[in-house]
């Protein structure tokens, strides 16, 4: 009768394993931190690269109570003192709402290389379970190893365009069908 008041399990993030470069030289004993964001309730934690700039976080669950309305959840990485002691660079930051839970994201996050040098690029996660369905985009200054199962590509990103563009042309021409046809009456 309640099961709104019964407590959920989801993920906040998906296990993190990466490589961090600059000038696409490794970068050892840099600090990273991951942030999570569930409504506003901030945790942090940290790592620090080994020699060859690798990194890794655990997979990471929040319990919550579902409610009737979404909540924002977000996963950022950043490095400290870079590009200058004192300042902070993130270098991947995906939002979605109420879980960070799906197939691509866990494979895009089990392989990262992150160039710190990189411009920043956004990207669109595909939605593996449920393909028609709606999936978060993404920045990063990152490469995905599995990018090409779970990243769309920019030829797919623009076929979804026109296809879109075409579905609107479309409507508007049966709109104005229908506004000719009214006025003819």
């Amino acid at each position: 009768m309640f099961g709104w008041l019964k407590r959920t399990e989801v993920q906040w993030s998906p296990e993190i394993r990466g490589v961090i470069t600059e000038h696409g030289k490794p970068v050892a004993g840099l600090k990273v931190t991951r942030t999570l964001d569930y409504d506003n309730k901030v945790v942090n934690d940290h790592v620090v690269t080994d020699h060859e700039g690798r990194f890794s976080f655990a997979r990471k669950t929040k319990k919550i109570h579902r409610v009737l309305f979404d909540s924002t959840i977000g996963l950022f990485l950043s490095v400290a003192d870079y590009p200058t002691p004192g300042q902070e660079l993130y270098f991947f930051d995906i939002r979605s709402l109420n879980d960070l839970n799906g197939q691509a994201l866990d494979l895009i996050m089990s392989d990262m290389h992150c160039e710190l040098t990189a411009e920043e690029k956004n990207f669109s996660l595909k939605n593996l379970e449920t393909p028609e369905g709606v999936a978060p985009w993404l920045s990063a200054r990152c490469t995905f190893t599995h990018a090409s199962t779970a990243l769309y590509s920019d030829d797919e990103l623009e076929l979804q365009r026109q296809e879109r563009e075409h579905e609107l042309d479309e409507q508007e021409r049966l709109e104005q069908a229908r506004i000719r046809n009214e006025q003819g009456k």
